[in-house]
């Protein structure tokens, strides 16, 4: 099932992220669509950008623009000007390819439509919270100051926010103080759980089935207010202390 999937990325660190794991575990997508102008994906440096501590988890290296690491990793990626993933250029090349499944890592914020839907190809994503208790936009954080820990799912895309049969979750240990979340730590966490479920597609030639969650409650968050993103971050272990006080 593999063979035939896409990776529909956009120039962010989260998409860097993605191709580098991808790359890393030797899971080749049929195709790769990359939305977004050149100029938009930038070379960032930020601090601690190695696991560190009790983090057993690859950190992805922005200073590798999306186009190397598939070059790298002998993918063919076709560019596209357009940053929407409801544009026409996107939904016309969906609708020829017709992927067994998209690898979907597109711009934050934006919403599938109805028309990228209607395809019925799977759009396999992975969200930065344990759902469906942590819907919506920024959960990291709250996970962090409520759990006290951090979450990934990854789901088949449906029509509400988040919503959609959801095929594994895993809980990950907190970042350390320092670490970037936004730019490093989120996109890993994500990156990795998604190769999770992209190897068990490998080697089954199907998708996972969806975990029976029906029973628990759903939650949808809001992005988080500036004062409670620096009071989650202020519970973050330092990197020598990585247990925490907490």
């Amino acid at each position: 099932m593999l063979a035939n999937s896409l990776f529909l990325a956009a120039r962010t660190p989260r998409s860097q992220a993605y191709a580098q794991a991808l790359a890393a575990a030797g899971l080749t997508p049929g195709r790769v669509l990359i939305c977004g102008a050149a100029a938009e994906e930038q070379a960032a440096a930020v601090p601690l950008a190695r696991p560190v501590g009790a983090i057993d988890l690859a950190l992805p290296d922005l200073d590798v623009p999306l186009e190397a690491t598939c070059q790298a990793a002998g993918w063919a990626a076709e560019t596209i000007a357009a940053r929407d993933v409801n544009s026409d250029e996107v939904l016309q090349r969906l609708a020829a390819w017709r992927p067994s499944c998209v690898i979907y890592s597109g711009f934050g914020a934006q919403i599938v439509g109805p028309s990228v839907l209607g395809l019925d190809i799977p759009f396999l994503h992975a969200h930065s919270g344990w759902l469906p208790g942590y819907r919506g936009s920024t959960t990291v954080y709250y996970g962090m100051l409520q759990e006290h820990e951090c979450a990934a799912s990854v789901l088949v895309l449906g029509r509400g926010i988040d919503e959609g049969p959801v095929l594994a979750r895993r809980r990950y240990a907190l970042p350390p103080a320092g670490l970037d979340v936004d730019l490093l730590y989120d996109p890993a966490i994500r990156a990795d759980l998604m190769c999770h479920v992209l190897a068990e597609i490998r080697s089954s030639g199907r998708l996972p089935a969806a975990l029976a969650t029906e029973d628990e409650t759903a939650e949808t968050y809001f992005v988080i207010h500036p004062v409670l993103k620096h009071l989650a971050l202020l519970t973050l272990p330092d990197a020598d202390d990585p247990a925490g006080a907490g």
